[in-house]
C-alpha cells in the first residue's frame, strides 16, 4: 500500500501541472452541467476524469463544468469519502430544485467513482454509513453517470464495461440499489486494478480508463443527454 500511496502522490502532482479550463456558469445552462468527483489525492479540480467532462461539454452546446469539492484524501479513506457522498447529495438535490429544467450528468474516477455511485445506488460497502439512493425525483434529473475504477463494484451488475470479472475492494452489500438507475450508468474496470477488482496488483491500470475508454465514456454519456 506504500507503493500506491507513493505512486498517487506523484500522479496528483502530474495531474496538477496539466490543468483544466472549466466553465464557470452560476445561470442555468440549456446543456448539461457535468458534475465530475476527482479520484484521491488529485488536487481539487476535475482531475483525469476532467478530460472526459470537456469532451462531453464540446459536444452537448450550452453546458457547464462543475469540480465536486470534497477532500479526495486516500488515507483515511472513509472520513473523506462519506463527505464527498453527503456534498454531492446536496450538491444534486440543491441544483434539482435551482436548475429543474436541467440534465446533470455525474462522472466519478476511483474515490469518486465510489462517492458518485453511493449517491446513485446508496452506500452499502462494509465499514460505511449506510445511504439510501437519491429518491426518483431528483435522479430523473441526471441523464447519465459514467465511474471509472470504482472499489465499490460489485461483479454481475449490467452496466459493467471492461475485463475485469469480480468485486470491488469495497463492494455493495445491495447492489439492487442501483437497480432504477443502471440504464444511465456505465462503470468500467479493468483486471489487475487494484482498487475496481479485489486482488489486483496494476496501479497502471487503474490509472488509464481515460485513455483506454475516455470516448466510450464521452459517446455514452451524450446519447444517454439525447434521450433523457
Amino acid at each position: 500500500m506504500l507503493f500506491i500511496l507513493r505512486y498517487l502522490i506523484l500522479f496528483a502532482a502530474l495531474v496538477a501541472a496539466k490543468g483544466c479550463n472549466l466553465t464557470d456558469n452560476s445561470t442555468c445552462p440549456s446543456g448539461a452541467h457535468i458534475i465530475v468527483a476527482r479520484g484521491s489525492l488529485e488536487p481539487q479540480g476535475s482531475g483525469l476524469m476532467g478530460a472526459v467532462a470537456q469532451q462531453i461539454n464540446a459536444r452537448i452546446p450550452n453546458s457547464d463544468i462543475s469540480p465536486l469539492k470534497y477532500p479526495a484524501i486516500y488515507e483515511p479513506y472513509k472520513p473523506s469519502q462519506t463527505e464527498g457522498v453527503r456534498s454531492l447529495a446536496k450538491v444534486v438535490r440543491d441544483y434539482a430544485a435551482r436548475c429543474p429544467e436541467t440534465k446533470m450528468i455525474l462522472l466519478g474516477y476511483s474515490q469518486g467513482a465510489h462517492v458518485v455511485a453511493d449517491v446513485m445506488c446508496g452506500a452499502s460497502s462494509i465499514g460505511f454509513p449506510t445511504t439510501k439512493p437519491l429518491p426518483l425525483n431528483i435522479s430523473s434529473k441526471i441523464a447519465a453517470v459514467v465511474l471509472m475504477g470504482d472499489p465499490s463494484t460489485t461483479k454481475g451488475q449490467d452496466f459493467h464495461v471492461g475485463t475485469s470479472q469480480g468485486d470491488g475492494v469495497l463492494p455493495r452489500q445491495n447492489p439492487d440499489g442501483c437497480r432504477c438507475v443502471f440504464r444511465k450508468t456505465i462503470s468500467f474496470c479493468d483486471a489487475g486494478d487494484p482498487f475496481c477488482e479485489a486482488g489486483g496488483h496494476d496501479l497502471r491500470t487503474h490509472m488509464r480508463y481515460v485513455s483506454a475508454y475516455g470516448q466510450m465514456a464521452s459517446d455514452f454519456a451524450v446519447s444517454m443527454f439525447h434521450l433523457s
